[in-house]
């Protein structure tokens, strides 16, 4: 850390996450986001999947309210790194050491909400983002249920082509999907089959940092509208994978 008190992880020079080291907080957005959909949008949270487990932080929320969270994590390496310097507790955490794909293949869990977070620097996670994919998500899901999901990229008309599919490919698969961004890069999608799947009750930003408030207030309050634009269906045979989005927007 340095004079700011500030602990950085890198992935591709890119920076993954921003903790606090006085007291012990995430300073992005994402990490409130993901665990805040979840809570607003789900009726109740008692067990957690984590497909990518960044430095830990939104697992390790979730199992300090009391849920049973498990965890699948590709890069072993990272598990030194979070618990030296980045306060993750595995005893708390029930992880797998794999790919997401394939433990969605063989659980036989179900889960009040999943939250895909699987990004390695800026290499979109394509064979996750599959109708295929997502199908087994939901299967995984109670009925309640929800799926929250982190990404980037460009919404602009034109260079939303990505973001577009996306959502596309999740409408075909959920009943209902909600897509919450303010144009700043982050965009989280969230997922369900319950009808409406409107908020159950309001954000709780008490646990953001005072910087980052207006922005996670302004991000719940942001919702977008992909209806009618052009995007794709993404399936195992057809993906493109969001390469284009994701350099525009860099």
């Amino acid at each position: 850390p340095g004079s700011s008190g500030l602990r950085y992880y890198l992935n591709d020079c890119l920076v993954q996450n921003t903790y606090r080291t006085s007291d012990r907080r995430s300073s992005s957005l994402f990490t409130y986001m993901l665990s805040g959909l979840a809570r607003v949008y789900t009726p109740e949270i008692r067990e957690v999947l984590c497909v990518g487990m960044g430095i830990g932080i939104v697992p390790m929320d979730f199992a300090r309210a009391g849920a049973r969270v498990d965890v699948v994590e590709i890069n072993a390496a990272i598990l030194p790194v979070a618990e030296q310097y980045f306060d993750l507790d595995p005893t708390k955490l029930r992880i797998t050491v794999g790919d997401g794909r394939h433990y969605l293949a063989v659980t036989t869990n179900r889960y009040d909400t999943i939250i895909l977070d699987a990004f390695l620097g800026e290499s979109v996670p394509s064979h996750l983002m599959s109708r295929e994919a997502l199908t087994v998500m939901k299967q995984r899901l109670r009925p309640d249920g929800t799926l929250v999901m982190n990404t980037f990229g460009d919404t602009t008309l034109g260079r939303d082509y990505f973001l577009v599919s996306l959502y596309r490919t999740l409408r075909v698969v959920f009943r209902e999907v909600r897509v919450h961004a303010m144009g700043n890069g982050n965009v989280f999608f969230l997922a369900g089959d319950r009808e409406g799947l409107s908020a159950l009750r309001p954000p709780d930003l008490s646990v953001v940092p005072g910087g980052l408030v207006g922005q996670v207030r302004g991000t719940y309050d942001t919702l977008m509208n992909l209806e009618g634009r052009k995007g794709d269906v993404l399936t195992d045979d057809f993906n493109p994978g969001g390469v284009a989005d994701v350099n525009d927007h860099h």
